[in-house]
């Protein structure tokens, strides 16, 4: 299996990023992508917004999000797994948004959402 480097953004580059997406990254965002997308050990894969491989690639994947699950332009999915997203909204939340319908998952913002992340990879 190819192994894919996960590339550090640069500053230009998620400003570009937001400009394409039309989308305002929060801070916490900003720096879980400049820590290299680190999830620890999780089992989940973070969206990339620079050189990223098909499957982790935030563009293709918030279209066709979009597309096929009526995903609204507020939310941002930051990290897909099995069609369901982990999304950061407007507000700078991660929420959960389910294939099979809406949930009540939320965080804080991006940091306590990886730290929670991070911490159920490790029990």
């Amino acid at each position: 299996m190819e192994e894919f480097e996960v590339i550090i953004p640069s500053d230009s580059e998620i400003k570009l990023a937001q400009e394409k997406l039309k989308f305002i990254f929060s801070p916490e965002y900003i720096a879980f992508i400049k820590s290299g997308y680190d999830l620890g050990e999780a089992a989940l894969e973070a969206l990339e917004i620079s050189n990223p491989p098909s499957y982790a690639n935030i563009y293709e994947v918030r279209s066709d999000a979009k597309k096929y699950y009526d995903l609204p332009d507020e939310l941002l999915p930051i990290c897909e797994d099995n069609s369901d997203y982990y999304c950061l909204n407007t507000d700078g939340e991660v929420v959960f948004c389910s294939h099979n319908g809406a949930t009540n998952e939320r965080w804080e913002n991006v940091a306590v959402w990886q730290a929670e992340m991070i911490s159920e990879a490790d029990e």
